[in-house]
């Protein structure tokens, strides 16, 4: 438990070392919280202190507010992106010219050369060596003409391409109906080279063959009957002169029309019951239910792994711009720490933002380029179309630049969503990567933890567990009378049984018939002989019992002693002290401490009474200090004049120090048996120095320059 100091501590500009801040987990509610506090977050591994805006970073206000980047006379620095992710594109500002002999140009080797002219005079147009050149000089212009079934076009870059035509065609279709040993013509094969063009066709006579003369059919009726399961039918005959449509249907049975199971997790279907005809005759569902499938929609992102038991993984990669796959913590703070160190001039931060009650008023304003508030507290207030603000994302605006001038947001939000089996415990199966067993459940309702394989500790495993629990005993029954049998049931149901022979005989509370068992009147051993049995007539008396059973002899007797009859407190000074009330009847006797005279003045050979093993004495004031050793305290003011108190001739460097004799002041063989206290002469007030014990003596250090008397030492002998 930490020491309550009620003060402020002020350590006179000495240091503090080996000190630890204090660790939490998250920071203190404002009702706990001081202007100035600070501690150690331990969760996100960062010193933080309390302002009049809350808990924030130490430091996180002391960065770079402003950064001015300008363009050159060769550079145009062509900033895009937003104010905390600038994106700077560096590029010559030269523009198109006329080319002369002393214009220069930056070669690769990062210097500025003049260009040589060489002696061109002309292009030569030739055509795969075919048909007639020509010369293409200075000012020229090569037309490329498109000829059959090709076209050309060119384009500002200066490419020139070369199309091949669209080749439109007409089909048409006939009908014709060729007798018995006809012929007609088809298309058998067709040619294509390697350009996709057609080069040629063979076409094939195909003639049909001669067809029997087709027998006279009967006209007879046939009639379809509907067997098991089936509703309908009809009839038809051989020769009948237009379709018919005969139609069975599934006659109606099973579990008849409903629907069945649940498009919801909490219930599947269990047991489908099929008859003989493969009707579903029953439907059984259960309250689990499974996801059966899981895919990612983008495996760039989140992959898949696993069949029955899925693993979602997030696929990291570290941040660029454009780039589509997620990014760890650390991925993250790599790249906006090298973005940061590339900013800008331009950002000026404002202050925290109440983006629920739009304080201060943003929505409406319009400030200068840059200027950027930090979201303190999450909203819904518009600036520009934007509405999602969660703590921490930066409102900018944005007036310079690519882009139509308005509010633009920094996310600084990071949300990491997944899904799961309900009621199943999850355990990580790697580094990054979690995953649920349908062996391993928890259910809320109820508090119970259901492991489907065996759990196991240095105390042994669930199986042993189980075991134990099913042999453990639940009821203990003895039957029979001369031979008895023990019977322990278990809790799995079994049973264990012993028997044995009962010689011994039981008996119930005697009476004046009946042989019996009776209690005595209580557990004192008698020492007084007894008498000799005698015959004389009145001393023989018998045993009874009283109503708790216990046997006493009802002894007739007179008594012959001188008895006290009254009982007094002296008043003899060596004999006072003694109360008495009443004096006589059921006396009282007592001491009557508070009822003695005040002591004056104590003195050495004043007595106490002592109990010493077992036998009453009496000891002086004198034998009990020296016996305890005198233990005592005493206050020594720090100064040369104080009796047992000088001033260090060595300290230590830079300090000041007092000596106290504790030996000779309180009479201790040791400083180590002196408890030590310092205080401030002025109120009182208890301080803190070094003090050190050698031999007899305490030694107090300060290590700042102290007046004489400005402070005491309260030394206790500890016995």
């Amino acid at each position: 438990m930490a020491i309550n100091f009620l003060n402020t501590v002020d350590l006179n500009k000495n240091s503090l070392d080996n000190a630890r801040i204090q660790n939490l987990g998250a920071d203190p509610s404002a009702a706990n919280s001081s202007i100035g506090q600070i501690y150690f977050n331990t969760g996100i591994d960062t010193l933080k202190q309390y302002t009049t805006s809350g808990w924030v970073e130490v430091g996180s206000t002391s960065g770079v507010e402003t950064l001015t980047l300008n363009d050159s006379t060769y550079i145009d620095v062509n900033s895009t992106g937003t104010a905390e992710n600038p994106v700077f594109s560096p590029d010559l500002s030269a523009v198109d010219g006329t080319a002369v002999a002393a214009t220069r140009f930056l070669s690769k080797d990062n210097t500025w050369d003049v260009p040589v002219a060489d002696n061109y005079g002309y292009w030569v147009l030739d055509a795969d060596g075919a048909g007639t050149t020509a010369n293409i000089g200075p000012g020229d212009t090569a037309d490329f003409v498109g000829g059959l079934k090709i076209g050309t076009n060119s384009d500002a870059s200066g490419t020139l391409n070369i199309t091949h035509d669209l080749q439109s065609q007409t089909n048409t279709t006939s009908a014709a109906s060729p007798a018995d040993g006809a012929t007609f013509t088809v298309i058998d094969s067709v040619t294509v080279d390697s350009t996709g063009h057609i080069g040629g066709k063979n076409l094939k006579t195909i003639t049909l063959p001669t067809f029997p003369t087709i027998p006279t059919v009967s006209n007879a009726t046939i009639t379809l009957t509907a067997g098991d399961i089936l509703d309908g039918g009809g009839a038809f005959t051989l020769n009948q002169s237009a379709n018919d449509t005969i139609t069975f249907d599934l006659a109606e049975g099973g579990i008849g029309i409903g629907t069945y199971g649940s498009t919801s997790n909490a219930q599947k279907i269990d047991n489908i019951t099929l008859d003989a005809y493969g009707r579903v005759t029953a439907i059984t569902t259960g309250a689990t239910g499974q996801v059966n499938t899981v895919i990612t929609g983008n495996s760039n992102t989140l992959t898949a792994t696993g069949t029955i038991n899925k693993t979602l993984t997030a696929v990291t990669a570290a941040v660029v711009n454009g780039g589509a796959s997620l990014a760890t913590g650390d991925q993250i703070y790599d790249f906006v720490a090298g973005q940061i160190a590339n900013i800008p001039s331009g950002l000026s931060f404002e202050g925290n933002w109440n983006a629920n009650t739009d304080t201060p008023d943003l929505s409406g304003a319009s400030p200068d380029n840059g200027q950027f508030w930090i979201v303190s507290v999450a909203g819904n207030t518009d600036l520009d179309g934007i509405t999602d603000w969660k703590v921490g994302d930066w409102a900018i605006y944005v007036s310079t630049g690519a882009g139509t001038d308005g509010w633009q947001k920094v996310d600084n939000t990071s949300t990491l969503s997944g899904s799961g089996v309900a009621n199943q415990l999850t355990y990580w199966t790697g580094t990054a990567n979690v995953a649920g067993d349908a062996g391993l459940t928890f259910n809320p309702t109820s508090n119970n933890l259901t492991v489907g394989g065996t759990i196991t500790s240095s105390g042994g495993n669930s199986s042993e567990w189980n075991t134990g629990y099913d042999n453990s005993i639940t009821a203990l029954n003895v039957s029979g009378t001369t031979t008895k049998t023990l019977t322990a049931t278990q809790q799995d149901g079994g049973t264990l049984t012993t028997s044995w022979t009962d010689n011994n005989t039981e008996y119930s509370m005697m009476t004046a018939s009946t042989l019996g068992l009776g209690k005595l009147e209580d557990n004192t051993t008698q020492t007084v002989a007894a008498n000799l049995v005698s015959a004389t007539a009145g001393k023989t008396y018998g045993i009874q019992k009283n109503s708790s059973n216990q046997l006493v002899v009802n002894v007739p007797w007179t008594d012959s002693q001188n008895l006290v009859t009254s009982v007094d407190e002296s008043t003899a000074n060596n004999l006072k002290g003694i109360s008495v009330n009443p004096t006589t009847g059921n006396v009282k006797v007592g001491l009557d401490i508070n009822g003695l005279a005040a002591i004056s003045t104590l003195n050495d050979a004043d007595t106490l009474p002592i109990y010493d093993g077992g036998i009453n004495k009496k000891i002086s004031l004198l034998q009990l200090e020296n016996h305890i050793g005198a233990a005592k305290a005493k206050r020594f003011i720090l100064n040369t004049t104080t009796a047992n108190v000088s001033q260090q001739t060595s300290p230590p460097g830079g300090t000041i120090g007092w000596v106290v004799a504790a030996g000779a002041a309180l009479g201790v063989a040791s400083a180590l048996d002196c408890a030590v206290e310092i205080i401030q002469t002025s109120d009182g007030a208890t301080v803190f120095a070094e003090v050190t014990r050698s031999g007899t003596n305490v030694t107090i250090n300060f290590s700042t320059p102290v007046s004489q008397g400005a402070y005491q030492a309260i030394v206790t002998r500890i016995y």
